[in-house]
């Protein structure tokens, strides 16, 4: 069952990347995608962290210029897999902030009165620090670090320039580079951070590619002008002389906060969440379901009897539940459904050691048919496709032939009649083949699995392409005639080949050939 393909194949891979790559978005949605927290163990302490970056994921690997600019945030988030502790780096990145406007602050005239606002301005940050941590969610340990720290970004160049246009030749001259490298770290650094976090995890031109390489080619360029700033201006014996320290901090201050609160907070607002963004966190919730039959006209008594017992509230008031509703079927009055949702499944368990007992009661099992609750299920949530990193495919096909000859077949791992289109193998290690095909391509294929006590075979494709995974089963059908087989692939997302080519590569052509071979 390996897909076919030859030498002509790899220019439409080639081609069918390049629509891929242009079929990525230029913006992404109106809407915004909040960060979620995930809690990771470290040594034994849990603690919040983000999931790690799906590396197959970053435009499919294809944008090679957007994967190595963005390779040391998929060091620091992807890899290590810790964001509370990028937030604390952020906060302590604000006391280099402080620490320059309070150089420039007009009320501190003496290296004392310097040190002592570096220290109410350490201890500040310190409180955001431990703010940070404490938070409960991730989204509020964003909130509250970004509202502070946005605030000296947007009050710098604020208080810059008010001081270069507003300054003589002197003045002019000293803030010209910091008002440069300010704006530069505001507008290409700060906003794109901010504007990504509206969209984690969706893929498109502006928010992973513009965004991410403003962040990682502003971030040099500030850091060099403010060390030119620091090598070649004027260097004062003890504190910047007044004619070059400003006045009113206390009002830039406050207008960077509030011009902060525009892209953290109004903008999301204005933009509103995504509505269809994929469930993706891991979730131990369950929801169970049990129907309630009771003897023709006994509805009123039933409902009567769980009324007395106090069912639904004691339900609603046991460990770990989330919801619990009993609704009457609105064609058969004497039909009702228990609708229950848990933390998980031990709390589910132990509400339903607790209720037994009650349906165990005579006058209980008297109202019931079958004196007992009818079709009782759990289910868990189903998680979006778009939450895995592979598609999963399966195909079901009948062949004429008994299971035993198709897997006689099969099993041969140096015969590839079975493989449509393959002219011969090479078996070039112990479980490693190269299957030559008609058309005179190659494809090299690894042995993952042969379980012969359940007919399974799975193998993995190695070349041309990675990434797919096949898995051929033919269990017995007993007395029937002809063998009912069961194939089963992965194939990464966003890559060659795709999930719909491999059900329609089988559908069309290989099942066909597969019942031709195996006739009888």
């Amino acid at each position: 069952m390996i897909i076919k393909c030859g030498r002509t194949n790899e220019a439409s891979i080639s081609v069918i990347d390049l629509e891929m790559a242009v079929s990525i978005p230029l913006f992404p949605p109106w809407c915004v995608v909040p960060p979620v927290d995930k809690i990771c163990s470290f040594y034994g302490i849990r603690i919040p962290c983000v999931p790690a970056i799906n590396f197959e994921d970053i435009f499919g690997l294809e944008v090679e210029m957007g994967h190595w600019i963005t390779f040391i945030l998929l060091v620091l988030i992807g890899i290590l897999n810790l964001s509370r502790f990028l937030l604390i780096g952020a906060a302590l990145h604000n006391l280099a902030e402080w620490s320059i406007l309070i150089q420039v602050s007009n009320s501190c005239t003496t290296s004392t009165k310097i040190k002592d606002a570096l220290r109410r301005a350490t201890f500040f940050i310190l409180t955001i620090v431990i703010l940070v941590v404490m938070m409960p969610s991730l989204f509020l340990a964003v909130l509250v670090e970004q509202s502070f720290g946005i605030m000296l970004d947007f009050a710098l160049p604020l208080l810059f320039w008010y001081m270069y246009v507003t300054g003589n030749e002197r003045v002019r001259s000293f803030y010209q580079l910091p008002v440069v490298a300010h704006t530069v770290h505001l507008l290409f650094t700060i906003l794109p951070l901010v504007f990504a976090n509206f969209h984690v995890g969706i893929t498109s031109w502006y928010s992973s590619f513009f965004l991410e390489t403003a962040v990682y080619i502003s971030g040099p360029i500030t850091h060099v002008l403010y060390m030119k700033e620091a090598t070649e201006k004027e260097k004062p014996a003890d504190v910047i002389p007044t004619e070059l320290r400003a006045k009113y901090i206390i009002w830039f201050l406050v207008a960077g906060y509030s011009l902060g609160l525009v892209p953290l907070v109004a903008v999301p607002f204005a933009m509103g969440p995504c509505q269809d963004t994929p469930h993706c966190a891991g979730s131990t919730a369950i929801m169970g379901t049990s129907v309630a039959v009771v003897h023709p006209g006994f509805g009123i008594a039933f409902q009567d009897m769980v009324s007395s017992k106090r069912l639904v509230e004691r339900a609603r008031a046991a460990k770990g539940n989330l919801e619990y509703e009993l609704y009457g079927d609105v064609q058969d009055p004497d039909t009702f459904r228990f609708v229950e949702h848990w933390a998980s499944r031990e709390s589910l368990q132990a509400w339903m050691t607790e209720i037994h007992p009650l349906f165990q009661e005579s006058a209980m099992k008297n109202l019931l048919v079958g004196e007992k609750l009818q079709q009782f299920g759990g289910y868990s949530y189903y998680q979006s496709s778009e939450c895995r990193s592979v598609d999963s495919g399966a195909i079901f096909f009948e062949v004429g032939a008994s299971c035993d000859k198709v897997w006689s077949v099969v099993s041969n791992w140096s015969d590839c009649s079975w493989v449509i289109g393959c002219d011969y193998a090479v078996i070039t290690e112990p479980n490693t083949r190269r299957l030559h095909m008609k058309d005179g391509s190659t494809v090299l294929v690894v042995l993952r699995k042969l379980n012969k006590g359940n007919k399974e075979l799975v193998y993995e494709v190695l070349q041309p392409f990675q990434g797919y995974t096949g898995s051929v089963n033919t269990p017995d059908t007993g007395s029937a005639p002809g063998c009912n087989a069961t194939y089963r692939f992965t194939v990464l997302k966003n890559a060659t080949p795709s999930a719909d080519f491999v059900y329609a590569d089988f559908l069309n052509i290989r099942v066909p050939g597969l019942k031709k071979l195996f006739k009888s």
